[in-house]
């Protein structure tokens, strides 16, 4: 017989919220009325609204359970229990409401349900929108529909097996369930029919305080077996972090990025998918080479193009999805607002020579007088044979050669310089031979013209520092254009500081944001001449009489009588860039990468303040509370796995259980990595002789995370078997409980059962659990328990690391060894995407 399995996979992988328009929507709460309504809008018959108002009852009268996650902030009368985005379900997949379909197709449907599946489903909110099953498959008599077409047209079957595996009455959220259920998958395979492809099922939330309560049915009849599965921005993309700009793909759980709010906050969560569909390259006006390369639902903040007709109103800014965007739209990058003023900077710093005091702490004195000869090493500083400070002019710019000799002894006591000439190009150098100021400008500044950078503690200081920055910048590496166009009647200016370093370039431009002077970034490709790419920040229009002022150059504010015109604008919060163009692509498998962070969700890619669009966040929670029954006759096999990934603000509250009959053998394979608290426990209730259970259990607690997992093996029967083997990981304060049940009933002899729990904490704030029950009723049976508790230990840690790993990349190996048991029971396709998320969830493990 083929070993085959049920997969079910519920994934919130591509889980931006949609623009749907629903169908039909109940009010929200839950009430005898909203029952009927649901029953109603259904078309049932009148046993399935008995059987619901039934459950309403129990459910009303059973207590919320106080053992366990935390549930308390469950608020049954603010969810939704009924949100219909479709009048029907389709076998059809161009006759998914299109909104709809662009989801699922993201995860696969139907490209999956052509190479690898025998069928699929997809439930969206409380209905299945899409099912279908391969032909040949149906001829053989297979049923696979969802379980409200299942109620229409197999009512015998539905009503032989619904509440038989798990009653009305079993738990509160199993009443729920009852009371509500909508949607769901149906599978009956019949005698000796195996099912070798699998079938698939995907489940979606879209909306807040919704709850998802489908129900499931599956029926392997006697001698048979199915397969049943359950289901941003480009590489290269610079972000701006403290302290320094990253691209995205380097972006790590822990960094501080800065958001549309002009502060720094911290990264919680990463992740990188493949996309299929559109791709959309926008790029602004003074900033043509900064294109953001970002997937069509991407929200980033803009103003609308009819806005800065009225400047002197608060200019609206809205998150628009890049698909939505339009040519002239101002999209907006924000001030760094942080200001961090210090007297005093410490440092330590090397000195490399043989036989020298490798390492120093030296006292820097964080003054405009600093800030400015800083400015001069930026533009015409280098250092030379490790000792050498030099500053290289032109040999008619003398008032700035003095003026870095004063700033040198005022700073540093700097008594005594060489100033050689060169003859070729004119120019003069002043030459400190100094081992310290060479490693302090080094270290602070870099060394060769295209590595330069500003400090981050320089970029948070103050304006009347910064200016001093600049002014030394703008003369060593500055110069103003002026030139009158007496045939086109206009004048043409332009400040610009030019530069072969794109840090220092891109930094240049953020501190002039800092001091409300609009400007733009241009680079020039020099490769033919074997030259470095040369960047230029630009300032023009009306924005150049107040930088004129801080670099001592007079300019008028007025031409020809008529005030500077500018396509950029500045207020306290943000500046304003229109865009220039946007160009759409479709790409196919296409990583593309996003994180998350700290409160407000949003970050500064290529420029461009964006939000955060990975999941539909809310403040309030949605639950997903659904009923599996699955039902293992003589001799069939099943397996069932699911791969659970919630977002973070779902209480997945999930009862599943098995009946194994005589022969049969069940497996769960149960993987728990989302949601903001998982309570769930598969489990295999053996009701004949020679039946099997295996379950492994396998829950990854992040930050804010508690998965409360486990499962039950009940022996009812002789000579009966079961396996239990339970995973858990926790970090970043994450908890994991196992919580499971092996239980042998009297007169069930030579059962042989075994339960193993391994659990790894990462770190001190983590949390894991065991909490085994055993109730064993019978003498002549062989019972095993193990538990451990571990943490990954330093020797395994350096054998990998002395194999040329990261820590980081060290520990993930070895997370993803730990969970290894788990992932070679699933098919390839699942298992790299298992592996693929365990990498997500380990990243910033370090530090």
């Amino acid at each position: 017989m083929v070993e085959t399995s049920f997969l079910d996979v519920a994934q919130t992988k591509y889980s931006q919220k949609d623009d749907v328009k629903y169908f039909k929507t109940l009010p929200k709460g839950l009430s005898e009325d909203i029952v009927r309504q649901i029953s109603a809008i259904k078309k049932e018959p009148q046993w399935m609204l008995d059987f619901r108002l039934k459950a309403l009852q129990i459910f009303r009268d059973k207590p919320m359970p106080t053992w366990g996650a935390d549930l308390s902030d469950i608020d049954f009368d603010s969810i939704t229990y009924y949100m219909s985005p479709t009048e029907k379900s389709t076998e059809n997949w161009d006759d998914v409401p299109p909104e709809i379909r662009k989801t699922f197709d993201r995860l696969g449907i139907p490209e999956a349900e052509k190479k690898f599946l025998a069928g699929a489903g997809a439930m969206y909110e409380s209905e299945t929108v899409y099912h279908k099953l391969r032909e040949d498959l149906a001829a053989k008599g297979v049923i696979f529909c969802d379980t409200d077409t299942a109620l229409k047209e197999h009512p015998e079957l539905v009503k032989k097996y619904l509440g038989t595996v798990i009653p009305i009455g079993d738990n509160k959220f199993a009443s729920l369930n009852s009371a509500v259920w909508s949607g769901g998958s149906f599978v009956y395979v019949p005698k000796n029919v195996h099912i070798d492809m699998p079938l698939q099922a995907y489940f979606r939330i879209n909306s807040a305080n919704v709850g998802q309560f489908e129900r499931t049915i599956i029926i392997a009849d006697e001698g048979a077996s199915v397969h049943y599965i359950e289901g941003c921005f480009t590489k290269g993309t610079t972000i701006h972090t403290n302290p320094d700009f990253k691209p995205i793909e380097e972006i790590k759980v822990g960094d501080r990025v800065l958001t549309h709010t002009g502060e720094y906050k911290k990264v919680y969560h990463t992740q990188v998918r493949p996309y299929t569909g559109e791709l959309y390259k926008v790029s602004a006006h003074g900033n043509p080479n900064e294109i953001i390369e970002v997937t069509e639902e991407h929200p980033v903040l803009t103003v609308r193009r009819k806005y800065p007709r009225e400047r002197n109103k608060k200019w609206k800014v809205e998150w628009i999805k890049a698909k939505d965007l339009k040519k002239l739209d101002y999209i907006v990058t924000p001030k760094n607002k942080v200001v961090n003023s210090q007297e005093f900077i410490e440092m330590e710093i090397a000195d490399k020579r043989k036989g020298k005091t490798p390492k120093m702490t030296v006292r820097i004195p964080s003054t405009k007088d600093f800030f400015r000869l800083a400015g001069y090493y930026l533009a015409e500083g280098s250092i030379s044979n490790g000792y050498y400070l030099n500053f290289s002019f032109g040999s008619h710019e003398k008032e700035y050669i003095k003026d870095v000799k004063t700033l040198l002894k005022r700073v540093f006591g700097v008594k005594k310089t060489y100033d050689p000439e060169h003859k070729i190009n004119h120019g003069i150098s002043v030459v400190v031979s100094s081992v310290k100021l060479a490693r302090i400008f080094e270290s602070l500044f870099g060394k060769g013209s295209s590595n330069k950078k500003i400090p981050y503690w320089m970029i948070l200081e103050t304006p009347e520092k910064q200016k001093e920055l600049i002014l030394g910048l703008f003369r060593g590496d500055g110069n103003y254009y002026n030139k009158n166009t007496k045939a086109n009647g206009w004048l043409k200016e332009i400040f610009r500081i030019n530069t072969t370093s794109q840090k220092l370039a891109r930094q240049t431009k953020d501190i002039l944001l800092r001091l409300d002077i609009a400007a733009f970034l241009n680079s020039r490709d020099r490769s033919k001449d074997n030259r470095k790419t040369m960047y230029t920040i630009g300032i023009t229009g009306e924005y150049m009489k107040k930088f004129g002022d801080l670099v001592g150059i007079k300019i008028r504010e007025k031409i020809y009588g008529k005030k500077r015109a500018t396509m950029f604008y500045i207020d306290k919060d943000y500046m304003y860039s229109p865009i220039k163009n946007i160009n759409k692509k479709y790409v196919k498998n296409l990583d593309v990468y996003n994180f998350s962070v700290e409160d407000n969700e949003s970050y500064i890619a290529n420029n461009v303040a964006v939000h955060n669009c990975s999941a539909p966040k809310y403040s309030s929670n949605s639950l997903h509370s659904a009923v599996v029954e699955v039902i293992a006759h003589k001799n069939s096999r099943v397996r069932y796995t699911t791969l659970q990934n919630w977002s973070g603000n779902i209480y997945n509250l999930v009862t599943k259980r098995a009946f194994a009959h005589e022969g049969s053998y069940v497996e769960w394979l149960d993987a728990n990595i989302g949601a903001k608290v998982t309570m769930k426990y598969p489990g295999v209730y053996l009701l004949g002789e020679h039946a099997r259970a295996n379950i492994l259990s396998v829950a990854f607690a992040n930050a804010g995370q508690h998965q409360d997992a486990g499962a039950k093996a009940v022996h009812l029967a002789p000579n009966t078997s079961s396996t239990i083997i339970s995973k858990s990981v926790s970090k970043n304060g994450g908890i994991t409980t196992y919580r499971g049940l092996l239980k042998v009933a009297p007169g069930a002899k030579n059962v042989k059962a075994h339960v193993r729990c391994d659990a790894l904490i990462l770190d001190d704030k983590s949390k894991s659990d065991t909490i085994p029950y055993m109730e064993i009723g019978e003498k002549k049976v062989s019972v095993g328990h193990e538990a451990t508790v571990g943490k990954i230990s330093d020797e395994k840690l350096f054998y990998l690391m002395s194999r040329g790993m990261t820590e980081q990349q060290a520990m993930t190996m070895v997370v993803s060894g730990f969970l290894q048991e788990f992932v070679k029971e699933l098919p390839l396709e699942y298992a790299i995407e298992f592996n693929r998320l365990i990498e997500l969830e380990m990243e910033g493990a370090v530090g």
